[in-house]
């Protein structure tokens, strides 16, 4: 009821319009780990980038309610979750916005307004505070908010406030400006100005109002944005605690079903308590667990994986976190926190109906029981580490866990540092925490992974194109593949980063040319730029290397080749379509992908299965690579079905039809895909492959029409599948938990990887039917192995390979063994009978043997026979493999001689001049050149030996 009242009062009164929260991860922004405001979604209308052509390039006024996460990066409460009344790692921001509309006086004025008459919030318990200024940014006192302040609340309410709790960031760059505060005191008849920013849970902070004018720029400067605006936020569980008369968030009716079900399915015999302190560990457990349970729930949903890097191992840190307080101080069981996710779905789900999605459920509930069952089975052996560092500490006097010793649990048993802290704070002691970064650091454990956006033109910069009257470049021709006409409108030196008139500059992608209209892709969607070439009418030719759009201006990118350009100058724009038709084709083949993944582990995997969603994609010249959430590795015969679909379709030779039609016609289309999060044109492009898109609108809901590929597009694509000619997957690997890639070659490229496939697949039967020794046969497979690994081949014909590489190495191993077992047993039989033909006078045999080569098995077998038979003979035996250019020398001595003081070891010395072994067993290697020399020397020392 909070929740709708608030949207409902600036939609139907205000004239907003109600956008639905977007999801948890951010989506484009390498700048952000979660959403952790409700601006984020904005930041393209506030930087003035977002695409004027679409619906939401176009909004004026919003509201909504916006999930939000805070726990890593610049606002981070993760620590504090528990142990107060009011800091959640998750929680919903109730926001208004402006986007170059109204400005302070209404924004002010309506936020009186709801709080006031619309919740009936006493007006003399509340405060105010205004931006008193920072000398060093420049800044001055907001003292316009401070005057319309003075309307509702008298001078003693209205505070003044630092860049702190006044000036509001949304990370280290990007959108901020001065802030206006809005304070509650819980208890009322006194006056609290003193309270107010003071961490007292009496006088609260319920609304910021911020007043977004400048961008912060990487080195820390300030630059004022385009337009002024409103960006507002009321934490939802702070005003319902209000609301509802109580001082702890946790003591609204929004976390009680939560805190049931915790009691239920630990069987803890205590319920939640409010009256308990905030310090009581039981009290604090069922906080963190019922927090961490909404966020996971949520985060999860919105497609976040655990993770050991980035975004993903801070939820890891957060499932740890509620698993530890639940195993420690409720008792529970693995997979209890899993069970949580039901309850969290129906609390919520009214508001966020994808957290109704029965296969959203399923999804969520796989992932956390993968990691609960994963603790688990580290949890045991990284405690004992934990005691055996804690108990180090102790022998030395201190009370400080190591961070070296905190780092290797982190590293090796996955305990989060913060995990690592709260048992040594229940030990009294402490983990140092600096010398633990350092390790990361060190390690480069902390990393994460981020692409670094890709920019030419800044927002400044799009402001100077609007200033100058530069309309939006009209683009339509890229779906022609035809050669199109255009004029140069502006053109921007990047070297002086200034837009000049004209330009004669050869060096590399220096230029950024835009037109009035274009047939060049830029790029998006995870496809990859058109190139080309631009010839204007005065002569001037301009090499296009890369296309990219901003704020609706399609700029191209490169460097003059000849001439002059100069900007109203007509010009033929040459898109080289060559380059483009495998773009193309890879394009359409994923469209098609995304279908047959859908096919083979969603449609035919109807228990278990794990639902199938695009997680990213990028379309070249070469490939189409493609990022899907999955929690398991894909078996051989599931790659192959997934292959054999996609080029099923392609010899059926499907047509790919596209269709702009309005936004919520094409989103109602049964068996639509869409990327979660992604904002979308209005009218949008919509490509269907095997039916025309008018079809598909004409019957939206035939679920028929589930069987074909439905996408929101705007890419360039075929005019049928045949065109892909043929599709091979060459790779299939986890990018990370949850997330699967497989990449896939179409066209030229899945032909040149047939063909180095039928290279290997050939060298494999040539090694196999060579007349090589054994020995070098393996070793050639063992090389062909790896090589075939590493080879960009069809990765079902690598399986296949592989698989049968292996199989005859181990063959030939097995034989190799057999045949020295046989070798062994004709040697020992053999010295048998040689044994019978020594002189029984005769105390050493001396002899070149070569009918078992360099065997050193056979050879010794055959030396062993002798001396079983003669115990009283020192055995000296060579034996040569001459195609191998090998020789070995054996010599055995029977106890009796070396009872004798004899050594094996001299003897080989004596003859080879090094050797090693033992007094009874020695032997050397020497070439085979030197047999008859070596044979000579070892019968001189023989006879001085006395044998």
């Amino acid at each position: 009821r909070v929740r709708q009242q608030f949207v409902d009062f600036f939609v139907e009164k205000q004239g907003h319009k109600f956008v639905q929260s977007s999801p948890v991860i951010p989506h484009n922004d390498p700048t952000l780990l979660f959403i952790n405001a409700g601006m984020n979604q904005f930041k393209g209308l506030f930087l003035g980038t977002a695409d004027p052509n679409t619906e939401f390039g176009q909004l004026k006024r919003a509201a909504n309610s916006q999930i939000c996460i805070r726990a890593g990066g610049k606002h981070n409460d993760l620590e504090d979750v528990g142990r107060d009344t009011y800091h959640h790692t998750f929680f919903e921001m109730l926001g208004n916005w402006s986007f170059a509309d109204y400005f302070k006086e209404e924004s002010i004025a309506w936020a009186w307004e709801l709080l006031t008459e619309v919740y009936g919030l006493p007006k003399e318990r509340l405060y105010v505070t205004y931006f008193e200024g920072d000398e060093k940014n420049g800044l001055k006192p907001d003292l316009e908010s401070m005057e319309i302040w003075k309307k509702y609340v008298p001078e003693d309410r209205i505070i003044r406030g630092n860049a702190k709790d006044n000036f509001w960031e949304m990370g280290d760059t990007g959108p901020c400006g001065p802030c206006t505060e809005i304070h509650f005191d819980r208890l009322g008849g006194r006056n609290a100005a003193d309270l107010v920013n003071k961490d007292d849970p009496m006088v609260i902070e319920i609304w910021n109002i911020v007043f977004m004018q400048y961008d912060r720029q990487s080195d820390r400067s300030l630059k004022s944005l385009p337009g002024k605006h409103v960006d507002t936020g009321m934490g939802l569980e702070r005003i319902t605690s209000i609301l509802q008369n109580v001082y702890s968030n946790y003591d609204t009716d929004a976390w009680t079903p939560i805190f049931d079900a915790i009691q239920k399915i630990t069987k803890f015999p205590e319920a939640y308590n409010k009256d308990k302190p905030n310090t009581d560990d039981v009290t604090i457990a069922y906080r963190v667990i019922a927090d961490h349970a909404r966020c996971l729930t949520v985060a999860l949903a919105d497609g976040a994986v655990p993770d050991s890097v980035g975004r993903g191992f801070v939820l890891r840190r957060i499932i740890r976190r509620a698993i530890r307080y639940g195993s420690q101080f409720l008792n529970a069981e693995t997979g209890f926190f899993t069970q949580l996710v039901d309850v969290v779905c129906e609390s919520l789900g009214s508001f966020f109906p994808h957290l109704k999605d029965a296969k959203v459920i399923a999804r969520v509930k796989a992932i956390l029981t993968d990691e609960e069952e994963s603790f688990a089975k580290t949890w045991k052996i990284g405690l004992k580490h934990f005691e055996t560092a804690r108990d180090t500490a102790i022998k030395s006097n201190s009370t400080t866990i190591s961070g070296s010793e905190a780092f290797i649990l982190h590293d090796r048993y996955g305990f989060p540092v913060d995990l690592t802290s709260l048992l040594a704070e229940k030990e009294n002691m402490k983990v140092d925490i600096d010398a633990f970064n350092n390790e990361m650091k060190t390690n480069q454990v902390s990393g994460g992974r981020v692409a670094a956006a890709k920019t030419f033109i800044d927002t400044h910069q799009i402001d100077e194109l609007k200033k100058l009257g530069t309309p939006s470049t009209k683009d339509y021709a890229k779906y022609n593949w035809e050669v199109a006409a255009g004029t140069a409108l502006q053109i921007f030196d990047k070297t002086s980063e200034k837009f000049v008139k004209e330009t004669s500059s050869t060096a590399a992608e220096s230029i950024g040319l835009i037109l009035d209209q274009t047939n060049f892709y830029a790029e998006a969607g995870g496809q990859i730029y058109d190139t080309g070439v631009i010839h204007f009418s005065n002569g001037a030719k301009f090499q296009v290397d890369k296309v990219y759009s901003f704020a609706g201006y399609v700029v191209h990118i490169g460097q003059v080749v000849s001439g002059t350009v100069k900007i109203n100058e007509e010009a033929k724009l040459e898109v080289d379509f060559a380059r483009r038709l495998p773009i193309a084709a890879n394009h359409t083949a994923t469209h098609q992908l995304n279908l047959c993944l859908r096919r083979a582990l969603e449609d035919e995997k109807p228990e278990g299965f794990m639902e199938v969603n695009q997680k990213g994609s990028l379309v070249n010249e070469e490939m189409l690579r493609f990022d899907f959430s999955y929690n398991t590795k894909l078996t051989v015969e599931e790659v192959a079905k997934v292959e054999k679909y996609l080029n099923e379709a392609i010899e059926r030779d499907l047509k790919v039809y596209s269709k702009e039609c309005a936004l919520a016609d094409a989103k109602a289309i049964n068996g639509l895909r869409q990327m979660f999060g992604e904002k979308y044109p209005d009218p949008v492009s919509v490509v269907c492959v095997g039916v025309p898109v008018e079809d598909l609108l004409a019957n939206p809901t035939n679920p028929e029409w589930r069987n074909y590929s439905i996408e929101f597009c705007g890419g360039t694509h075929l005019k049928s599948l045949n065109e892909i000619k043929h599709a091979v997957v060459v790779s299939e690997d986890a990018l990370m938990k949850g997330v699967r890639r497989i990449v896939i070659y179409t066209r030229g490229g899945a032909q040149k990887a047939i063909a180095e496939a039928t290279i290997l697949e050939n060298d494999y039967k040539t090694i196999l039917n060579s007349a090589e020794p054994v020995d070098d046969k393996t070793k050639a497979l063992s090389v062909l192995n790896k090589k075939a690994g590493d080879a960009t081949i069809p990765v079902i014909t690598k399986h296949q390979l592989r698989d049968a590489i292996d199989a005859s190495i181990k063959q030939l191993v097995n034989e190799a063994k057999q045949a020295a077992a046989e070798a062994k047993t004709k040697a020992t039989a053999y010295g048998a009978e040689v044994a019978a033909s020594i002189a029984p006078t005769c105390k050493s045999y001396v002899a070149q043997l070569d009918q078992f080569g360099a065997d050193r098995e056979a050879l010794q077998a055959l030396a062993d026979g002798i001396i079983a038979a003669r115990s009283d003979v020192g055995v000296y035996i060579i034996g040569v493999d001459a195609p191998k250019d090998k020789a070995l020398v054996i010599c055995t001595l029977p106890k009796s001689l070396v009872d004798q003081k004899l050594s094996a070891v001299e003897w080989i010395k004596a003859s080879v001049g090094k050797g090693g072994g033992k007094p009874n067993a020695a032997q050397g290697g020497i070439a085979p050149k030197d047999a008859e020399a070596v044979l000579a020397k070892a019968k001189e020392a023989a006879v001085k030996y006395g044998l």
